[in-house]
């Protein structure tokens, strides 16, 4: 008698499960507001360009084996940057990023603070991430094609010794 009760709860189960996985039944999303976005890149106070792509905002610690009260634990340890990759199309008129990269290249790695601006659609500072202590560690542009608008794409990677988010 037991058992035939329990089964006569499975389609009830079933039924609630189902009901919690549809979208009606599950915890509010938040709603963002964060649609169509223009990214401005600077270096040390000078404007870099608008930017298609910013990949690698990324904060990372070394997880270390230590010790909390006496007892073993996972410990942050240092923490590491990221790195940076900037994409947008390619103007040969912007050449402040190459020539940067040419100082690396010529044995002169000059380290920099650099900015990176996400504004909404209506123009509205959304974030505003800073890194530390970059230098552009590649600079490439992949393919170019003649006679074709927006023929090429400029891709810069930048390594640095951290991020922060400044206060909006």
């Amino acid at each position: 008698m037991r058992r035939k009760g329990f089964l006569a709860l499975i389609p009830a189960l079933c039924f609630g499960i189902a009901m919690a996985a549809t979208p009606a039944h599950r915890s509010p999303s938040v709603q963002s507001s964060f649609g169509p976005f223009t990214l401005k890149v600077e270096i040390e106070g000078v404007t870099q360009g608008v930017f298609q792509s910013v990949e690698g905002l990324a904060s990372e610690s070394e997880v270390v084996s230590g010790q909390e009260y006496g007892a073993p634990a996972w410990i942050p340890g240092p923490s590491q940057g990221s790195r940076l990759i900037l994409r947008r199309p390619y103007d040969p008129t912007l050449s402040g990023l190459w020539r940067w990269r040419q100082s690396v290249i010529d044995g002169d790695t000059q380290k920099r603070d650099g900015h990176i601006f996400i504004f909404d659609a209506g123009g509205k500072l959304a974030a505003h991430w800073v890194f530390h202590k970059g230098w552009p560690s590649r600079w490439e542009v992949p393919k170019l094609e003649a006679g074709v608008a927006n023929a090429a794409e400029e891709v810069v990677e930048i390594v640095h010794q951290g991020l922060t988010l400044e206060s909006q």
